[in-house]
């Protein structure tokens, strides 16, 4: 399967750049329902969790050909460890859509990179459940038992694993050589 990537629109142009995109590419953009009183009714609302934030599955050189031509000023994310694009897998970004699908509420995108939230606490993997195979960190935030993971750049605490079973890492993991990778890209600059 094809990469995700993922682009940051400003809101009055998202449903612009999302029908362009649409027609050549998969697109998903994370959305949570909030619901507000409108006079005397309650009125159910989806808006996205980040304002702006689109990803968008397909090749890299096809979607910056479309964005280039059709949707100025717009480039693709890149990641801050290595200066490129940032890559999504596909078996990563489909469990993220399956979970935002069941409860999107339990998704919290985090302000500090991955390595903030590393510090003492153990590499895990998930083995059961909807969230099985994902790398991650488990820990606490506001009682709630998280586990705080990384997906193109992007860090994302998903919470409420309570019942979810884990098993400690050794340092041949995707995320561990990830971190390791962009360590070295650091040192080296």
């Amino acid at each position: 399967m094809l990469p995700w990537y993922y682009i940051y629109v400003k809101s009055n142009m998202q449903e612009h750049v999302l029908d362009i995109l649409k027609q050549r590419f998969n697109v998903f953009v994370h959305k949570i329902t909030k619901y507000k009183r409108v006079k005397k009714h309650v009125v159910k609302e989806d808006i996205p969790t980040i304002s702006g934030l689109v990803f968008v599955q397909g090749n890299m050189a096809e979607i910056q050909s479309i964005l280039k031509e059709r949707c100025f000023g717009i480039y693709l994310a890149k990641d801050k460890s290595t200066g490129r694009p940032a890559v999504i897998q596909d078996k990563y970004m489909q469990t993220f859509i399956r979970l935002s699908q069941i409860s999107p509420f339990r998704i919290r995108f985090m302000p500090h990179p991955l390595e903030y939230y590393s510090v003492g606490h153990p590499l895990v993997k998930i083995t059961s459940g909807v969230l099985d195979g994902l790398e991650g960190y488990q820990i606490r935030i506001s009682r709630n038992k998280c586990l705080i993971t990384t997906m193109g750049g992007l860090t994302i605490a998903i919470g409420g694993v309570y019942k979810e079973n884990f098993e400690n890492v050794d340092a041949n993991s995707d995320i561990t050589g990830l971190l390791s990778s962009a360590n070295n890209i650091k040192k080296e600059t």
